[in-house]
């Protein structure tokens, strides 16, 4: 079952990222009120890396909402 707090949050960042499935870390960082670094080194927040050597990371706003409800 999911937290109520789940939907609040996914319906706040789809109306800040319209049309937007994924965020950079730095956008991530600033909607919580951190730096970037602290949320790359955090294992348990949930960002995915991409390209080919994988060194750049998104962050999936469904995960991110749920993340936020913990």
């Amino acid at each position: 079952m999911e937290k109520a707090t789940f939907h609040d949050h996914l319906t706040r960042l789809r109306e800040l990222f319209p049309e937007r499935e994924t965020i950079t870390v730095a956008e991530a960082a600033r909607l919580v009120g951190c730096k970037p670094q602290a949320l790359r080194e955090s294992r348990d927040f949930p960002m995915k890396p991409v390209g080919r050597a994988k060194r750049y990371h998104v962050v999936p706003i469904i995960n991110l909402a749920r993340w936020m409800a913990c």
